[in-house]
């Protein structure tokens, strides 16, 4: 299969113009701020001080980028950071191709677990962002490793779910050979809000009658059940209980191009992007806990951390080396990765000391710009010239 890549962009393709409305929430240690764009910041919501905003022209607003991380700092040290870099490339990869992005660490629905979130998200993003025509899901385990890649979206016609999954597993029942919700497309479609609609109500059903519930259906012979796969088994639920009807709306990619692929068959390659068979998109770290420092492979967690940084900075070099680069991540994003407990006083760590040195270089700047200011109105008292300017050093 042919690669489709996104070239020839031009640097004013990513200026600030006017910006469709984003909506950001980024978590790390420090804190949290949700905030809406649509051309003039507005504060929402603030638990904290920790700020990436997504700001550049959203090109394409008919495809919404949507992924959540822990509502809670990671108990892991490094957890957060790894959280952060996550974060950094879905931006990337929403910022390449022009499209909004919401990322987030606030529980959408409060009557939903936790663990459910991504599910509450989706109908959030489907109300608030009804100009959107697909919601792209990507997990925080899961990294683009080629941001250049075009998803076909006119490959889909006629299908409201797109993702990973094998069709003879899913009928059976089997949740974990059948389907990954790691990474989803969702159609703006009255089948895909009843369907989101539908999991969202089954995962308000308490404990220990929703497991119940799920292993009359989850009942493949090869298969046991995992209530550690959450919406996922709620997923496939739904879909394996409304038969044939269901899964005419859905479209499973398992060839041509991963949309979904397991990080042990990406591991130890040094071009994680493309193989004779296929493309590879994105590389998902699932039974991997970056927040908690645990796998579902007993000792197996260090070679995934590894594998998670190494594929963030194979992403990362895949936009360095673009001819002509994308738009150079802001000021504020290096104020931010400054003051996270990950860089305070870090200054062994090559992006730390680069963050420090473009805070401090933003902050001078903007204390000479409000300098010029200020004396460039003539009505401006000299006292509270000089007040202001001691509050900014």
């Amino acid at each position: 299969m042919q690669r489709r890549r996104v070239c020839g962009r031009t640097g004013t393709m990513f200026s600030i113009a006017r910006i469709f409305e984003v909506m950001v929430a980024t978590a790390f240690y420090s804190g949290l701020v949700y905030m809406f764009y649509d051309g003039t910041a507005r504060r929402v919501g603030k638990v904290g001080s920790a700020l990436l905003p997504a700001v550049w022209a959203a090109r394409d607003p008919s495809v919404l980028v949507v992924t959540a991380l822990h509502n809670q700092p990671c108990s892991y040290p490094r957890g957060d950071h790894l959280n952060f870099l996550s974060v950094m490339n879905k931006q990337d990869f929403a910022r390449l191709h022009g499209y909004p992005i919401v990322a987030t660490a606030i529980v959408a629905d409060p009557a939903l677990p936790s663990a459910w979130n991504k599910i509450g998200w989706l109908l959030r993003a489907y109300r608030e962002f009804p100009t959107a025509e697909w919601y792209m899901w990507v997990d925080s385990d899961a990294m683009i490793v080629d941001p250049t890649f075009e998803i076909p979206f006119h490959d889909f016609g006629g299908k409201d779910l797109v993702a990973w999954g094998n069709a003879e597993q899913l009928k059976a029942g089997n949740a974990l050979a059948g389907f990954n919700s790691g990474v989803m497309l969702f159609r703006r479609s009255k089948w895909t809000k009843q369907f989101l609609e539908a999991v969202a109500e089954l995962g308000r059903v308490p404990e220990p009658e929703l497991g119940e519930r799920l292993k009359a259906e989850l009942n493949a012979p090869d298969y046991e059940y995992d209530a550690g796969l959450r919406d996922q088994n709620g997923i496939v639920y739904e879909l394996k209980r409304d038969g044939a009807r269901a899964l005419s709306h859905v479209k499973l990619v398992n060839w041509g191009y991963c949309l979904n692929c397991y990080w042990r068959d990406l591991q130890g390659r040094d071009n994680f992007t493309y193989s004779d068979e296929q493309v590879q998109f994105v590389d998902h770290f699932s039974g991997c806990q970056l927040c908690t420092q645990q796998s579902k492979d007993k000792g197996a967690y260090r070679e995934c951390e590894a594998e998670f940084l190494r594929s963030y900075e194979f992403a990362s070099s895949t936009l360095r080396n673009m001819q002509p680069p994308p738009a150079p991540r802001n000021a504020t994003h290096f104020k931010q990765l400054a003051a996270t407990p990950y860089c305070l006083g870090n200054t062994k760590a090559k992006e730390c000391r680069e963050a420090a040195a473009a805070a401090a270089k933003a902050a001078e700047e903007e204390a000479a710009a409000l300098e010029a200011q200020l004396d460039a109105d003539a009505e401006g008292p000299q006292p509270l010239h000089r007040h202001l300017l001691g509050l900014l050093h």
